[in-house]
This record gives structure tokens, C-alpha cells and sequence, in this order.
């Protein structure tokens, strides 16, 4: 897995494997998976009930994206409890199973994951990273026009943050993004 790793990292623009994947409800079947979920989930979960649970590193990644939010004069990103078990998931999915892209090896989109969990959204996107620290991953991401393009999308007010630490102090970033 490491040569892999190491090889797609090297491969890469600016020497990361970053991948940027935007879903507009016209685009996909997001606007019917939205039905679909409210109808089966009625009470989405408090979007604030998770803060106090959240790593350190999903704090510092969540200053990090709304800082730069302000910058630009967006409103920031609530973390999504939900949303994050979902990342993290398939952050540890991803290193188990020795692939790295938006798409698992059964097929399945970032999109069909968030409707599989019932996840009721419009918008949603997702960025991934794999480098070696939260910072230098938000650095990377905002140097990339499509995953910086995902981070100022004002139509974005929920984040799922999963960070996982992988071989050699390396970590995988996965962040979910969805309108509230």
C-alpha cells in the first residue's frame, strides 16, 4: 500500500493526491435522494450535538476551513455529526482497502453514501487529501481551485470532517460537504 501511496502522492498536482467532486441536485439524483431521506428520516440530527465530541484534529480542520470562509465573507461551516461518521468511515475505508478516489470499489459515489445514510441534502461535495497534517492538507485543498472552489461554495453551511492517521505519521482527509 505504501508504494501505491507514495507513488499517487508524487504523481500528483503539488506533489498530494487531491481529488474535488461537486454534486448539484441537477446533476444527480440528489434532489430525489433528498425526498426520499426526509421522508424515511423526519429529525436530522442536531448539527451541534457532536462539537463536543470532536477530535482535536476535526477542530483545528474546522477553524481552518471557516477562517478561510471569513476571508471571503462566507458564513461558517456547522459541524455535522452525521456527516463526519461518514468520512471518517470512509477515510479508514480507503486506507483498508488500499484505494484512494471519490468513487469505493463497489461504485459508489460520495452522493450514494450520503443517501445510503440518509443524509438530506441539495448541494454536496467532497474533497479528499492525503498528507501530513490537517494544515498542510487545508493549505494544499486551498491551492487547488476545484477543492477551494467546494470550501467558498456558499451554498455549503455542513461539514463532515473525517482525519485518519494512516502509515508513517501520513493522514487521510475526507471533507463532506452538504446545504443544510
Amino acid at each position: 500500500m505504501q508504494h501505491k501511496l507514495l507513488s499517487m502522492f508524487f504523481s500528483c498536482f503539488c506533489m498530494l493526491c487531491l481529488f474535488c467532486f461537486t454534486d448539484l441536485a441537477s446533476n444527480c439524483s440528489a434532489s430525489a435522494a433528498k425526498q426520499t431521506s426526509a421522508e424515511a428520516n423526519p429529525t436530522a440530527p442536531h448539527i451541534t450535538s457532536g462539537v463536543s465530541s470532536m477530535s482535536f484534529d476535526q477542530r483545528q480542520a474546522l477553524k481552518l476551513i471557516n477562517n478561510d470562509r471569513k476571508e471571503k465573507g462566507l458564513a461558517p461551516l456547522q459541524f455535522n455529526p452525521q456527516l463526519s461518521k461518514l468520512a471518517e468511515s470512509y477515510a479508514k475505508d480507503m486506507i483498508k482497502r488500499d484505494f484512494f478516489s471519490h468513487v469505493n470499489p463497489e461504485g459508489q459515489s460520495p452522493f450514494e453514501r450520503m443517501n445510503e445514510q440518509k443524509i438530506v441534502y441539495n448541494y454536496a461535495g467532497e474533497n479528499l487529501a492525503f498528507n501530513e497534517s490537517v494544515y498542510a492538507a487545508q493549505q494544499a485543498f486551498m491551492h487547488s481551485p476545484e477543492h477551494k472552489a467546494n470550501i467558498l461554495n456558499a451554498n455549503y453551511t455542513q461539514v463532515g470532517l473525517g482525519i485518519v492517521e494512516a502509515s508513517r505519521g501520513r493522514i487521510f482527509v475526507v471533507q463532506e460537504f452538504i446545504d443544510g
